[in-house]
């Protein structure tokens, strides 16, 4: 039977080269900047359906709060119960994004002690190291002498933060970042 519409397909091996030779998904990034000049109507109605849907996606969120998962909402009760018996000001993130899903600290009751994960950053070496149920009670010196310690860290870290390595903790600079900026405000 003969359709006036007729369609363009490709064969499977051209479309695969195609994927592997330039990286293509076949999925359009819908975030991608537009130049005006190439702005259609197909453009505008693509981001108009973007925006339908994280619109959707926002509303959907705010009703079914009450069908998170039990377990994290138990986490997340622990931990806020044990940072108020601590008068700590605690802040978490919500459960889709990946820092909340990578956070291991919790509390313990019987204890009545935090152990916290604990992300270590080194810039001058391009290292990130990743410290998981450090309890509250640690001190800083405490946690980097496995790594910039001239003697007690290990060698194959010792000698990826050389540049970090000194014969006392004195020359040693710690910053923290400053939390809830506005986006590409570091501080």
């Amino acid at each position: 039977m003969y359709s006036k519409f007729a369609t363009l397909t490709i064969a499977l091996p051209c479309v695969k080269k195609h994927k592997s030779d330039s990286g293509c998904t076949g999925v359009r990034d819908k975030t991608a900047f537009v130049p005006l000049s190439c702005f259609d109507e197909m453009t505008l109605l693509s981001d108009y359906r973007f925006l339908e849907d994280s619109g959707r996606l926002a509303d959907s969120i705010t009703r079914d709060r009450h069908r998170l998962p039990q377990q994290k909402n138990q986490k997340a009760r622990i931990l806020r119960l044990g940072a108020h018996r601590l008068n700590l000001q605690l802040r978490l993130l919500p459960n889709g994004f990946t820092k909340s899903r990578e956070n291991t600290t919790f509390f313990n009751k019987r204890e009545c002690r935090f152990y916290w994960h604990v992300k270590l950053l080194f810039p001058e070496s391009s290292t990130e190291y990743r410290e998981r149920r450090v309890p509250d009670n640690r001190t800083l010196k405490e946690i980097l002498t496995p790594y910039i310690h001239p003697t007690e860290s290990e060698p194959v870290k010792r000698q990826k933060l050389k540049v970090y390595v000194r014969d006392s903790f004195d020359g040693v600079r710690v910053f923290m970042k400053v939390e809830n900026r506005k986006c590409n405000s570091m501080r």
